[in-house]
This record gives C-alpha cells, structure tokens and sequence, in this order.
C-alpha cells in the first residue's frame, strides 16, 4: 500500500503531532492497469499496424531533438527497430546552425540518401506538409510527439500525439503530461510490439526525459518514473553507469533519486546539445563505442555550460534590474545555455524572462513564466511576427528575423510586464529536522517521485535566536543555518544572508545523501519566512 500525509491547518503551519500515515487507495492502479486505457491520440492505432506490416522497416533514419528528452526518445526508437531494421542510424539538428525542429532543406536531403522509413520524436507535430512530402517520396513515416498541435492546420496521419483530440472521453486515461519518450514508450507498451519485460527495462529512459521536460508528475508519469529509478538504480545502461561512476553518484540503497538525475545526470545529457552536438548524449545512453571518451565529454561540456551559464545569470540578472525589463538580448551570448539561466531567473524571482541571442542572421530566444502565465499564449500573440516558436505552458522558444526583433522586443516586454502572476502557496509542517528519521523520510518518499505537479513534502522550523550562520563551499555562496542541533543547508544564500538571518524561520526539505555507503538525512532551505 502507499503512503500520504494526513494533517490538519493550523494557523497556517502544520503541527507535528498532525502528521499521520494513511492509506492512499487512489495510488493503488498498477502501471499495468493505467496502460489499459491510456490515450495516445487519433494515430496511434493505424502507426501499430503499419509498424506490424509483413517485411522489415529496411533502412531506418531516426531524426530527434537536441534535448535531453529528443535524445532519450531517439535512443528509444533505435532500440525499438532492432530486429526490424535492416540499418538504422539517427539525426538531430545542430542546436545553432538548425535549431529546433523538421527543416525542409535536411529532409531533402536526406530523403535522397535512400531511407525506406522515418521515425520523428519530440517534434513534428506542426509540420503537415514536411511530413506529407517525405511520406510522398514513398518512406513510411512515424513521428511520436508531445507539443501542441496548431488548431489551425491539420495534423499529419503520421503523428502519434496525445493532444490529437479524443482524449477527454469517460474512461479514458488522459496521456498529454507524458514526454516525447514517454508517448513513444507507452504506444510500444500499449500496441505490444516487444515483450514487456524488454520494454520494462527501457523506462529508464523514460523516467530521465520526463524529469527533464519537467513533465507533470500525474499518477502514470509517477509510476513510470519510479520503475525507470529501479532500472537505473539496480541495472543501469552501460553508458549511464560510466557516467554515474565518473560522478560519484551511489545508486544503492534509494540514494539515486529523481533530486540526483535533474541536478547531476539530466544536466550532462543536456550539455552536449547545448553547447556541441546532442549525438554524444545519444552514443552514451546506447553504450556505443567510445563511452568512456563519450562520458568524459558530457562531464566537460557541463562544467563549461555551468560556467557560462553562471557569467550569463549575473549578466542578466544585471540588466533586468537596472532596466526594469523582463527581455534581454545579449549579443554575445551562446544561445544553447539560455533555457537553463532564463529558468534559473524566473525561479528565483518570480517573474517571466525572455533571453535571446543571435543565431546567423537572425535572433533565438527562451521564454520562462512563472505559475499564472503562459508562455505559449504569449507567443501566439506574436506569432505573425515570428520565424518559429513552440513549447510548454511554463516554457517555450522562439526565432525572429533582425528586421522584426524590435517589435516583438516591444510587444514581448509589453506581455511580460503586464502578465499576472500567481503568488505560489506554501504549506509546511511544523517539525525540528532532529525528530525526522532516515525511516519517516524514507516512508515519506513512498509519495514520489516529487516535482512538478507532485512537489516534495516541506517543513517549518521556527527561529529560536541562537541560530549562527556559517558558510558551506569553497566559493562561499552557500550558507550553512545551525540550527537546533542540526544544519539547514541554504544554497547560493550569501546572496540573501540577511533575509535568512532575520527570519522568523525557514522552510525546509529533507534529503536523503548516501557516501562512502552511509546514508543521512540533510535538510534543505526552499524558503525564508520573514
């Protein structure tokens, strides 16, 4: 059975002695039973038939995505055409030269190469008359995507998509919150094209691109996250185990968790599209040959995307308070690393930030909103404007022409300031972090995966006024806070000493660390209550 806190308010903290466990009886549906009824859009049926078609895929081409989910979901279909490929390679754009999506002149070119089929993941959607002509050229074409279909043209028969209408029906799973990876695992699941138990053994791929794209942590994404955590924690992909080993990641005991891969595994996969090419990402998650020079990079690359991506956020951050804006250009900014500091800016702010750089003739930019906005619906409004865009609620991209940048600039800017923000509400049990043990939290964590949609259980410790405050880190920009008999842990808080010191106390999260195989609870700050 699962666990769930029960507890009453009281003055707008929890009280300990309200913290209970209870059955949770809606958690009880295996991922078995959620598979049944899932919904994955108006193609998915006529893509298992003609994938079952007598004869192999013969030469496969595989064209994916830069991130961390476009290269989790091309590993996927690689290792789906094996056994039914006579070839199969893959492609993903150059996040510079290219950026995101289908592009007519690639295509082209590619189709003269000779490929008898073509598999698309994590984009496609949109692109009817790209599909349309390759599928003309006699290929057969399968395109596997999550983002959201332009209700103004029509979708292509070749795209399997959750949000390809049908979906609201009574007794019918709602499968839009998956990723990319997560559509393309669960049509394979669900139409039964490899053995479950092989299939099993794939969600870690699954449970990495979902932590990734950020996806909603509904009751089926919890699911399949958590049975790709065990496949990662007890039998990791030979390349994802080098990388952990070169980290210094435990994956014994619960150590490995869905806190470990956003801030340590998913930031490394990321950087090779980001900052070079996504195929190294690709040829670490395959095991492919050459891992070890494969890792290394990843953990290179990342350590230069940290470093820029520190110089950019100061950068911005600057910028934004001296002129009161939510739009920045930086001219000489490398475009692959903007996403991450736009999110990092709207996090810890609270307010929307758009980033852009230059890209060859033109200009790219990432749009980050806060709870309350809606980065896609801002950029509908601007789209007659725009070269491309697309994205998520909270998170979405754009390119514009140099000639038009001064009016979306304008209109950009004009949306963000005026958008309406919902202050977040934070609840928190009131407990000393010393009343905590490793088994409560350990219990506690049965509510996981924590992140979007589920967001981990926090904790209320009340100031006392013998609190010190001690730095953590070589650089200094962590503090540590001590605490009744412990310490809380608040990281980049020198930048915000003198909220932490004056407050009248702090939320906090525990989490479970593992060294040298010694497991211990640490508590981390998320918010000072002044």
């Amino acid at each position: 059975s699962r666990s769930a806190f029960s507890a009453g308010r009281d003055e707008g903290v929890l009280g300990a002695d309200d913290w209970t466990v209870a059955q949770c009886p809606t958690c009880e549906s295996s991922l078995e039973e959620m598979m049944d009824d899932l919904y994955l859009g108006e193609n998915s049926q006529d893509a298992a038939y003609r994938w079952r078609k007598p004869g192999s895929l013969g030469r496969v081409l595989v064209y994916g995505d830069y991130d961390a989910d476009g290269a989790s979901s091309t590993a996927l279909a690689l290792e789906l055409c094996r056994g039914r490929a006579k070839q199969a390679r893959f492609f993903i754009p150059h996040r510079h030269e290219h950026g995101y999506g289908l592009h007519e002149h690639i295509l082209d070119r590619l189709v003269q190469v000779g490929w008898d089929t073509l598999i698309v993941v994590d984009c496609g959607t949109k692109d009817y008359d790209l599909l349309e002509r390759v599928a003309r050229s006699g290929m057969n074409v399968f395109v596997f995507d999550h983002h959201l279909p332009d209700p103004e043209k029509p979708l292509h028969s070749s795209v399997v998509n959750p949000h390809a209408g049908g979906g609201d029906g009574e007794g019918v799973r709602d499968g839009r919150a998956l990723c990319a990876t997560g559509v393309l695992w669960a049509w394979a699941w669900k139409h039964g094209l490899l053995p479950r138990e092989r299939l099993l053994k794939m969600l870690d791929l699954v449970a990495l691109a979902t932590i990734a794209d950020c996806m909603p942590l509904t009751q089926l994404n919890r699911a399949l996250v958590r049975r790709g955590m065990d496949s990662l924690s007890h039998s990791p992909r030979p390349g994802l185990a080098k990388l952990f080993n070169r980290l210094r990641i435990e994956t014994s005991g619960g150590a490995l968790n869905e806190e470990t891969l956003s801030m340590k595994i998913i930031p490394c996969i990321n950087a090779a599209g980001r900052m070079e090419v996504a195929d190294t990402a690709v040829e670490v998650l395959l095991g492919a040959a050459g891992m070890d020079e494969s890792v290394d990079m990843l953990i290179s690359l990342n350590r230069k995307r940290q470093s820029l991506s520190m110089q950019i956020t100061e950068d911005a951050a600057e910028r934004m308070v001296a002129g009161a804006a939510n739009v920045i250009l930086g001219e000489s900014w490398p475009v692959g690393v903007l996403s991450g500091v736009a999110s990092r800016i709207c996090s810890s702010t609270g307010t929307p930030v758009a980033l852009a750089a230059p890209v060859r003739t033109g200009i790219r930019g990432t749009l980050r909103v806060p709870d309350g906005g809606d980065a896609v619906g801002v950029l509908e409004s601007l789209s007659s404007m725009l070269d491309a865009w697309g994205g998520h609620r909270y998170a979405a991209g754009f390119s514009v022409s140099r000639e038009n940048w001064s009016l979306v600039e304008r209109d950009l800017q004009r949306a963000l300031a005026s958008m309406k923000i919902e202050e977040p509400t934070v609840s928190a049990i009131a407990m000393d972090p010393g009343k905590i043990s490793i088994d409560d939290w350990k219990e506690a964590c049965r509510l996981g995966p924590f992140g979007n949609g589920n967001p981990s259980p926090l904790f209320f410790l009340r100031r006392a006024g013998a609190e010190r405050m001690l730095p953590l880190g070589r650089d200094g920009k962590h503090l540590q806070i001590e605490a009744a008999g412990v310490r809380l842990l608040a990281f980049y808080g020198e930048s915000d000493r003198e909220a932490l010191a004056g407050a009248d106390g702090w939320v906090y999260r525990p989490r479970l660390d593992c060294w040298r195989g010694e497991e211990r609870l640490q508590y981390i700050v998320d918010f000072a209550v002044v």
